[in-house]
């Protein structure tokens, strides 16, 4: 190994420390729950990420173009902003956790990081046990309604943010600690290159993250861009492709479209409002930009809330 990947891999390594250590992980939701056949939903894409633990019973999901059959003593991890089909041909029982996991710059890390969706409980050490403590650290977490229809995304976030100002040090220490563990089962047998140019990604172009989040609802440049980090524009724009996956333009139109799902489930503005604080002048193309990767148009996802709090 040469000094220049001694200096890359250490650049990762540090870059990822960094980014563990200004992570805000929080819980919205979390319950042991039975459902039964009228837990089946298609297209479901949430701004938050869930976590399921069968204990009993059986179900699928689909996302990520893959059918997971739902099976005790397993875990699932449905990142953020995923749309996934959900079923249940009889009944099933289990542990959810919904969950954020966002970056100072607003970015929710699963929604860019690629990971294992299935793991064996039993054989990471996650138990009914660790969940039942999870519980008992978060009571009175639930969701707040049991219609799918009805929306409860504002209300949701606000008592979470309620329920966690009155937490003791010791209590949020150790959720927090105990919601790590659990997520970073999912990534011990994950091994994909692409993790490391995310991570390589955030830290060489770490203004650039900041300056897009500071400056969703403006117009946006890849010559600008460029000149926070100082590169040729064709240069930091294949860059950024490669160690990102997506080109500039394609990541800071997921951004918006992300924020704006916010927008949508929060407040009662119009959709040309919405485009505006999202920097899309035009509100057709923030229509259709928004439809082509969330898959439904944004007044049918405000209108259906898309399930937001299925479990």
């Amino acid at each position: 190994m040469d000094i220049l990947q001694i200096y890359v891999k250490l650049e990762i390594m540090f870059g990822l420390k960094n980014i563990l250590d200004n992570l805000d992980i929080n819980i919205l939701n979390i319950e042991l729950h039975t459902v039964g056949k009228e837990w089946s939903y298609r297209n479901v894409n949430n701004p938050y990420s869930r976590i399921y633990y069968l204990t009993s019973g059986y179900g699928t999901i689909e996302h990520h173009g893959h059918t997971y059959p739902l099976c005790p003593g397993n875990l699932y991890l449905i990142p953020c902003y995923t749309t996934v089909n959900m079923f249940c041909p009889e009944q099933l029982c289990h542990y959810y956790i919904h969950f954020t996991g966002r970056m100072p710059t607003g970015l929710d890390i699963l929604s860019i990081f690629s990971c294992d969706f299935q793991i064996d409980g039993n054989r990471h050490q996650i138990t009914p046990a660790l969940l039942d403590r999870l519980l008992e650290l978060n009571p009175g977490r639930e969701l707040l309604e049991y219609d799918a229809n009805k929306p409860i995304y504002k209300k949701m976030l606000d008592r979470a943010n309620l329920l966690d100002s009155e937490k003791s040090p010791s209590n949020l220490i150790e959720t927090n600690a105990l919601l790590r563990l659990i997520l970073s089962a999912f990534f011990k047998e994950y091994h994909q290159p692409q993790i490391n140019n995310t991570l390589h990604a955030l830290t060489r172009f770490g203004p650039v993250f900041e300056h897009i989040h500071d400056n969703l609802s403006c117009p946006i440049t890849n010559d600008e861009l460029a000149e926070i980090v100082g590169l040729n524009p064709t240069y930091f724009s294949n860059l950024f492709s490669k160690l990102m996956g997506i080109s500039p333009i394609q990541y800071i139109n997921k951004r918006r479209v992300e924020e704006s799902q916010k927008f949508l489930l929060t407040t009662h503005d119009t959709l040309y409002q919405i485009a505006q604080k999202v920097g899309c002048s035009d509100e057709y193309y923030f229509s259709r930009m928004f439809k082509k990767i969330v898959g439904i148009a944004p007044h049918h996802y405000r209108k259906q809330s898309i399930l937001l709090h299925q479990r």
